[in-house]
């Protein structure tokens, strides 16, 4: 709303800076502040969870702007102002107005003002919003059962993200939640984890999901029963960073560039992904500028039948990466020890990562479980976030036995 009134407030402080300047001598000049008439052809389309107004504005010379007051769906009065400069040359202007849960009907007042606000009164035109989208998303999802978790598929065909919210709770009292966006036009997959308690469940459990629109507001939920695969995690502390040095940021076989100079003494290091602690982290090289791709490999000990490949941001900081593509590599294909370039590496293909969640996030590759001993992420040049480095807290992995 406050974008919609900018070019309204600068209209109105030049007009009322005219309307005092010139001298005695000339006169001043006037600005003409009767009501002016109302605007015309007024109508209502319905669309979802949202009313488009279209409307034909007056030709009086006062009229500055329209001024559209409405009860939004928390039944609070609204208002939004529409200054004349948005009309088209015959004109014609348009506005949807958006947040509607409930089909019924609304009332839109629309007033045609001068510069200080006068005006001839309001036309009413009543529309009714159509069912949000987000509701219709709900009830195409469906929930399978995946190791150690969920996979939630939401497709949405429309043009609006939608917020998916997942609660699980087991028989024996045991619950977590988490929510995420699927973005427009898209049919997501969403690897779940059923967290609980610093584990996760692998047992039967009650699965609740309802979706939201950018306004918060929620549908009603659907429910779901579902037992997640048996899966392990595997203790950090049996896995490597090839070619690790801790004392300097230049890049070696295991990784692009870590930062050692710029973050203390032990933030910054490839080896924070290792260590259990959110509030340590990798950082690619900013003191010796680095920009992306950036990349790093870690050494499993041995094979291991993965599951999924889970990373955490660094906490609180939004500036990192945006996705990443996922690579494993069998002991028997990995030759040269010096030039993993030489691996035989196998792709897993691109996964997003939302970089403002704190929230650990899954590349699920269980549709495919071979055995692996080495996992290489790559940070490549599309997945750069606002800032120019990549940022990592922790490094997971989960795999079956």
């Amino acid at each position: 709303m406050k974008k919609k009134q900018i070019g309204f407030l600068l209209l109105l402080g030049a007009a009322l800076m005219l309307s005092g300047c010139g001298d005695d001598a000339e006169g001043r000049i006037e600005i003409d502040d009767s009501a002016p008439s109302q605007v015309t052809h007024v109508n209502a389309e319905s669309t979802a969870g949202a009313v488009t107004l279209t409307w034909q504005i007056p030709t009086s010379s006062s009229f500055m702007y329209t001024k559209v007051v409405y009860t939004d769906a928390d039944g609070k009065e609204q208002y939004q102002i529409f200054s004349k400069e948005r009309a088209s040359a015959d004109g014609q202007m348009s506005a949807t107005f958006k947040g509607f849960i409930q089909t019924d009907p609304v009332t839109f007042q629309l007033y045609a003002c001068s510069v200080r606000g006068n005006n001839a009164g309001a036309v009413e035109v009543t529309g009714i919003p159509g069912a949000p989208n987000f509701s219709a998303v709900l009830e195409s999802i469906t929930v399978d059962a995946a190791y150690g978790g969920i996979r939630v598929n939401t497709p949405n065909t429309f043009d609006d993200a939608v917020v998916v919210a997942v609660e699980w709770q087991s028989a024996a009292g045991k619950s977590g939640s988490r929510k995420y966006t699927v973005s427009p036009k898209s049919t997501d997959g969403r690897f779940v984890r059923l967290d609980v308690d610093g584990g996760f469940l692998l047992e039967q459990a009650s699965v609740t999901i309802h979706t939201e629109d950018e306004f918060g507001h929620a549908s009603a939920p659907r429910q779901f029963t579902v037992t997640p695969k048996a899966v392990k995690k595997l203790d950090q502390s049996l896995m490597s960073i090839p070619g690790y040095n801790p004392s300097s940021n230049d890049g070696t076989i295991g990784y692009s560039s870590q930062e050692s100079q710029g973050e203390g003494a032990i933030n910054g290091r490839a080896a924070c992904m290792l260590d259990g602690n959110t509030g340590t982290f990798w950082h690619s090289s900013w003191k010796v500028a680095t920009t992306y791709p950036q990349w790093f490999i870690v050494d499993l000990g041995k094979d291991y039948q993965i599951a999924q490949v889970e990373l955490t941001r660094r906490i609180g900081d939004s500036r990192g990466q945006k996705g990443q593509t996922i690579y494993t590599c069998a002991s028997d294909k990995a030759g040269d020890a010096s030039n993993p370039d030489s691996w035989g590496w196998d792709s897993y293909g691109s996964f997003s990562f939302d970089n403002t969640s704190d929230a650990p996030q899954a590349s699920d590759l269980s549709g495919r479980l071979q055995a692996a001993r080495y996992i290489k992420v790559y940070f490549g040049t599309e997945m750069k976030g606002s800032g120019n480095n990549t940022m990592v807290s922790e490094f997971n992995v989960y795999f079956v036995e």
